[in-house]
C-alpha cells in the first residue's frame, strides 16, 4: 500500500493524504482518519505540492515518436527556397548504402517552387531517402527508395512528377515495409520520457492501424516495456479485423479512426459515415482540420444519422479551425473536441504570417468551445507536436507562440479547465471516465506529483517551471525525480 501526505490536490487548497491498496484510490482525507500501521505503508510526503490525476494524451502517434527518434530532426531548418535544400543535402552525396536515410520535420510550405521525386533524384543521394513532412501526411523520396520497397517502373514513373508525394500506397508500404534498427532500445526511451512528462494513459490514433500494431504494443506492455495503458484507435478500413480482439485493463480498443480526403462531396461523407455507423458500434474519430471539413463531417452525421447516434462519442481530432457558434445546438454529450494547443507556440507564427484573421481567431478555439459546453480534450499529436504538456498547458493559455506573438482569440481559457481538459475531459472522449481522469475513491490510482503547488504560482510564464517529480501507474511508482 502507498500513502500520499501533504498532498495538494488542484485545485483545492487544502492538504489531503490519499491512500493507495491494490491499486485504486481507497481514501482521501485527513491523515489521522487512517487506522493502518506505517510500517505497512509506503509513504510519499508531497510537500504541499500539487498532485493531479495522470496526464492523458488523446491524440499521439506511438510508432511514429519511436520511429523518430532514429530519424534526423529538421524541424527548425527553415528552407524557403530550393538552394537552400540542396546545400544541406550536400552534406549526405555520394554515400553509397542500402540503408534508409530518414528525416522528419521537414516544411515546404515557404518554398513557392515544386518539389518533386526528380528533385531529389538530382541531389546525387544514392541511398534510399525517406522525409516525412511535419504533419505526417506527406512524404518526399527519391526513385531509389520506390525501388527499394518493390515498386515497379511504370509506378516509380507515374509518382516521379507528383508534388507533393501523397499517395496511400506509398504511405502504406513505407509505413509497414521501414526496419527500425534499433527499436527495442527506442521504446525504452520514449517510455522513459513519457513518464517523465507524467503520461499514464495514451491513445493511440493512426488512421492505418492494424491488428499487427496492436499485437506489437501487447507484446511490449506485457514485457513492461511500455507502462502506460493504452487506448488504440482501429483504423476505418482495418476495423472489420478486430472482431476477435480482446481488450484489458491496459490495452483496449478506442473509437476508430477516419481519415477522409478534404475532396470528399457531401453525398460520399454521408455515404461512408451511413454505412459504418449501420455496421459497427464502435464510436467514431474523424481526422479534420479546416473549418470546411469539419462541417462537412458535423453536418452529414448530426443531419443525417440522428436516429443511430444514440450514445455514440463522435471526436473531431485537432479541430485546429473549429467555429463553435455554428454547432452550439448540437448534442454535446455526442461531440468532442480534442484540441493540440502545442501548435499554436510550434506553428503559431505561420498562422500570423499565412491565415486572415478570422481564421486565426478560431484556431484550438478552447474558450468559445468551453463557454458553449463542448467536451474537449488535449492531446499532442506526437511526434508532430511538442509533447511537453506543461509547454502545452502555456499555449493553451496565453496563445504564444514561439517568437512571443499572441495569437487573438476571444478570450483565454483558464488553468484549471485545461489542467480538466488534459485528465477527465480526455477520460470522457474515449469512454474511461469512470476509471480515470480525476482523484476520487474507487479509481484507478493514476496520480503525477510536482514539483510546485500550481496554484501558487505567479504568473503564466511559471508553468513553464513545472516538473513532474514523481508518475505513478495503476498504483505503482514508476518514475521519480532524482
Amino acid at each position: 500500500m502507498k500513502l500520499l501526505i501533504n498532498a495538494k490536490i488542484f485545485p483545492f487548497i487544502h492538504s489531503k493524504s490519499i491512500l493507495i491498496k491494490n491499486n485504486i484510490i481507497k481514501f482521501i482525507g485527513d491523515l489521522d482518519d487512517i487506522n493502518i500501521s506505517s510500517k505497512l505503508l509506503d509513504i510519499i510526503d508531497c510537500n504541499n505540492n500539487s498532485v493531479l490525476p495522470g496526464f492523458i494524451d488523446s491524440h499521439m502517434h506511438l510508432f511514429e515518436s519511436i520511429s523518430n527518434l532514429e530519424s534526423i530532426d529538421l524541424s527548425e531548418k527553415q528552407f524557403t527556397n530550393l538552394e537552400d535544400i540542396r546545400m544541406y543535402f550536400k552534406n549526405f552525396a555520394d554515400e553509397k548504402s542500402d540503408k534508409i536515410l530518414k528525416f522528419h520535420g521537414f516544411e515546404h510550405r515557404n518554398i513557392n517552387q515544386n518539389i518533386n521525386i526528380k528533385f531529389f533524384d538530382n541531389l546525387n543521394i544514392y541511398r534510399p531517402i525517406i522525409i516525412k513532412h511535419r504533419t505526417g501526411h506527406l512524404i518526399f523520396t527519391n526513385n531509389k527508395t520506390l525501388s527499394f520497397f518493390g515498386f515497379d517502373k511504370n509506378e516509380i514513373e507515374k509518382y516521379s512528377n507528383e508534388y507533393p508525394i501523397n499517395s496511400k500506397e506509398i504511405h502504406k508500404k513505407i509505413y509497414k515495409s521501414t526496419t527500425h534498427h534499433n527499436f527495442d532500445k527506442n521504446i525504452r526511451l520514449y517510455n522513459s520520457r513519457l513518464l517523465k512528462y507524467g503520461y499514464t494513459t495514451l491513445v493511440e490514433a493512426g488512421a492505418m492501424n492494424d491488428v499487427g500494431k496492436f499485437k506489437t504494443i501487447q507484446k511490449y506492455i506485457n514485457n513492461k516495456i511500455i507502462d502506460q495503458n493504452i487506448c488504440y484507435m482501429p483504423g476505418s478500413e482495418e476495423i472489420k479485423n478486430f472482431s476477435e480482439i480482446k481488450n484489458n485493463r491496459n490495452l483496449y480498443l478506442g473509437p476508430t479512426k477516419f481519415l477522409l480526403e478534404e475532396k470528399y462531396d457531401f453525398n460520399k461523407v454521408k455515404y461512408i459515415l451511413r454505412k459504418y455507423l449501420e455496421s459497427y458500434n464502435n464510436d467514431a474519430a474523424f481526422h479534420a482540420i479546416d473549418s470546411e471539413t469539419i462541417h462537412k463531417i458535423i453536418f452529414n452525421l448530426y443531419e443525417e444519422n440522428k436516429d443511430i447516434l444514440k450514445n455514440r462519442i463522435i471526436r473531431i481530432e485537432h479541430a485546429t479551425e473549429f467555429i463553435p457558434e455554428f454547432y452550439k445546438n448540437y448534442n454535446k454529450e455526442n461531440l468532442h473536441l480534442i484540441f493540440n494547443p502545442n501548435f499554436i507556440y510550434d506553428h503559431g507564427d505561420f498562422y500570423l504570417n499565412n491565415q486572415d484573421d478570422f481564421d486565426i481567431k478560431n484556431i484550438f478555439n478552447m474558450y468559445e468551445s468551453y463557454k458553449y459546453g463542448f467536451n474537449f480534450g488535449i492531446g499532442t499529436d506526437s511526434p508532430f507536436g511538442n509533447n511537453n504538456p506543461f509547454l502545452l498547458i502555456f499555449s493553451a493559455i496565453t496563445r504564444s507562440t514561439k517568437n512571443g506573438e499572441n495569437l487573438p482569440g476571444k478570450g483565454q481559457i483558464n488553468l484549471k479547465e485545461i489542467i480538466k481538459a488534459f485528465t477527465i475531459n480526455n477520460a470522457k472522449s474515449i469512454k474511461k471516465e469512470r476509471e480515470i481522469g480525476s482523484i476520487k475513491i474507487g479509481k484507478n490510482a493514476d496520480l503525477i506529483i510536482l514539483n510546485k503547488n500550481l496554484s501558487k504560482l505567479k504568473n503564466h510564464n511559471e508553468i513553464l517551471e513545472v516538473k513532474v517529480i514523481h508518475t505513478i501507474i495503476n498504483g505503482e511508482s514508476k518514475y521519480r525525480l532524482n
